[in-house]
């Protein structure tokens, strides 16, 4: 049996929460569940076993179940690829770069048919097939948290299995057990009866697209306008990142806690700043014991006073008041004075609260709540079930398993109260706004998983953070002004000393698509434009240099002169945002032209009109991209100049640690079982 050639849509959209992998087929549908073929053009047979040989054959069931719905990121799972195999490696080797066989597919869009397709001819793989309709679907799909795949396999004694599976909010991460694959049989040749494999699967990096903050990438599969779209990594692109993304709840605050007297002493340890991908405070933090029918709040709906006093402001004071003697709640309080300190105050990186709790047979479930200081109205907090802390006979449970939930259900949440600014940039939010309460309403009201895929840079102006006028001074003479507006939108920022150059066209300022000079690296990283003028005048630019010593604020402009020429006719300049890790603004590779070849000056009204056209954000592609404005390695907490981690080495890898993925167990469980 030959794998239906499908031909995958693949457009991934996010509606109601609900991703949908489209499906359209030139010829029969793809079951996907048991679809398969032998490696090399051998026959197999309707489960997709290779012949083997003649050796007999053992049948297994493998489940793969979506259980992420109560992890930090729930994500949908996508259709996938599995093959039997007795050489490792036989869908990438870590590493290496991808080989283009269709993993990418996966990886970066949830479509498995090319690298089925590629596995035909394979003569390392014995049996290989798709999975792509959930287990009680009727039409293929990803499976929801909640959901499943289901597929049979045929395998002979020393055949092992690999397959590959796309974690859906992400923009190239993928699951599958490492080359060696998973072992259906046992060292006497003796089939398995039944196991858990979760362990033995991890999460991996296909090193072809920048990643970007899990549940926030603007083009990532559920979110992206067509498949395949993210930038390269470690090459120059357009700027297409989220502004707006905060890391997982893990990469802010640690909870631990350790059973203490008559109950437990709970700690919240801020957690931010080196090592994670932000830099913030958080707020005094509210507690509560309570029983199974109380909720600190529900998603999908507003939230309470007392939830937007402590999102918005970092006030606990409201829920202390209307939660204390609350049905189902026997405690409830705040600890609103770090540990060490002397006065009420937000816990800085590093810094801690802790508090004793109480819990009964009763009221054995803790839950808490403390604000992402930067921000203006996400909120640190539990599933709205809690967490329990006591069993049903209203013993103390194992430290490690109240651990292991803590891990898997603190989780950073969006109040719904509050329209969102960027992070540590937005004037209404708590650090910087006039008063408490200041800041629009969110059009959203709903509480929800924090995930803010905005781009404030895009758009005319790049989102109208810098603009860039032309006017007329006498002859051929005209004045440049280049003016940071930053303070009217909702990402005001600094930006760095300008580089200009003006030529004659032949020289283009940068090239996309291609890794960054030396130059535009300092710029982009580090708002310095020297080596990049040097860089200018080497390759001949008739008038290039910089402008301004310091970076300039909001509401305030750069001023540049400029003679036209025939040699000195295309203007083009670039300027750093400083609250970022490499993202320049820039009138693009090719510059605006200001005269035509022979010197003649253009309409200032037509110049001008190009340039807010042409100017756009865009990303050097040498450092990754850390949480909106509060990165620790971006120019304004940076400990020393080009100190970020890299972008990427678009090689298959270990998914990497600049946005925490949960476990792999919180995510999905893997069993296999022989079918008699």
């Amino acid at each position: 049996m030959t794998i239906a050639r499908a031909r995958f849509a693949s457009l991934l959209a996010l509606a109601s929460g609900v991703l949908i992998l489209g499906c359209s087929d030139d010829n029969e549908a793809s079951s996907g569940t048991t679809s398969g073929t032998a490696g090399g053009g051998a026959d197999a047979s309707s489960s997709g076993a290779g012949a083997g040989g003649g050796a007999s054959t053992q049948s297994f069931v493998v489940r793969i179940d979506n259980v992420s719905g109560d992890a930090p990121i729930a994500t949908p799972i996508s259709p996938g690829v599995w093959a039997m195999h007795g050489e490792a490696d036989p869908l990438f080797s870590d590493g290496m770069a991808d080989r283009g066989e269709g993993l990418e597919a996966i990886a970066e869009d949830g479509n498995p048919m090319m690298l089925a397709a590629a596995l035909d001819s394979r003569d390392d793989v014995s049996a290989h097939g798709t999975f792509d309709t959930p287990v009680g679907g009727d039409e293929p799909g990803p499976a929801l948290p909640g959901g499943s795949f289901e597929f049979t396999v045929e395998a002979t004694a020393g055949a092992r299995l690999s397959f590959a599976t796309m974690f859906g909010n992400s923009n190239d991460v993928f699951f599958a057990p490492a080359g060696e694959g998973i072992p259906l049989f046992d060292d006497d040749g003796k089939a398995i009866e039944s196991q858990d494999v979760t362990e033995m699967v991890s999460l991996w990096d296909c090193g072809t697209e920048v990643n970007q903050a899990p549940n926030s990438g603007p083009v990532q599969a559920p979110r992206q306008g067509s498949p395949n779209t993210g930038p390269q990594e470690g090459r120059l692109s357009a700027f297409a990142d989220s502004t707006r993304a905060l890391p997982s709840a893990a990469q802010v605050a640690r909870v631990d806690v350790v059973a203490s007297g008559d109950g437990f002493d709970v700690t919240v340890t801020n957690v931010s700043g080196p090592g994670s991908p932000v830099t913030t405070p958080i707020s005094p933090v509210f507690y509560a014991v309570h029983n199974e029918n109380w909720s600190l709040f529900q998603p999908g709906t507003p939230a309470s006073a007392g939830i937007q006093a402590i999102a918005e402001d970092g006030n606990s004071a409201v829920l202390v008041e209307t939660e204390t003697g609350a049905a189902g709640v026997a405690q409830a309080g705040a600890m609103t004075i770090p540990n060490g300190a002397s006065a009420p105050g937000a816990a800085k990186p590093g810094e801690s609260f802790t508090f004793h709790v109480s819990p009964s047979e009763n009221a054995r479930y803790l839950s808490i709540a403390s604000m992402f200081g930067q921000s203006n109205d996400a909120f640190i907090g539990f599933g709205p079930e809690g967490v329990a802390l006591l069993d049903e006979q209203g013993n103390a449970r194992a430290a490690a398993d109240i651990a292991a939930d803590v891990q898997k259900k603190l989780i950073l949440w969006d109040a719904g109260s509050e329209a969102n600014e960027v992070p540590g940039a937005g004037l209404n939010q708590a650090p910087r706004q006039a008063a408490p309460n200041t800041g629009s309403a969110d059009p959203d009201s709903a509480i929800r998983r924090y995930g803010d895929a905005t781009n404030d840079l895009a758009g005319p102006m790049a989102g109208g953070v810098l603009a860039v006028t032309v006017a007329s001074a006498g002859g051929n003479a005209l004045s440049i002004t280049i003016a940071n507006t930053s303070g009217k939108t909702p990402y005001p920022t600094k930006l760095s000393p300008v580089v200009y150059a003006v030529h004659d066209g032949l020289h283009p300022f940068f090239t996309e698509g291609e890794a960054a000079s030396a130059g535009v690296e300092r710029l982009a990283e580090d708002g310095n434009p020297s080596t990049w003028v040097e860089e200018l005048a080497a390759a001949g630019v008739t008038v290039a240099g910089k402008i301004g010593d310091a970076p300039i604020a909001p509401g305030e402009s750069f001023e540049l002169m400029v003679t036209v020429s025939p040699d000195a006719r295309v203007l083009d300049l670039a300027s750093m945002v400083a609250t970022s890790n490499d993202t320049f603004v820039s009138l693009g590779p090719l510059g605006i032209e200001l005269a035509d070849t022979q010197g003649d000056l253009r309409p200032i009204a037509a110049i001008n009109a190009d340039i807010a056209a042409a100017l756009m954000a865009w990303d050097a592609g040498t450092e990754a991209n850390q949480a909106a404005a509060l990165g620790p390695d971006q120019a304004p907490r940076q400990a020393a100049p080009n100190t970020g981690p890299s972008e990427g080495d678009s090689l298959v890898r270990a998914v990497d640690q600049v946005w925490a993925f949960p476990p792999t167990a919180d995510l999905l469980r893997i069993t296999i079982s022989a079918k008699r």
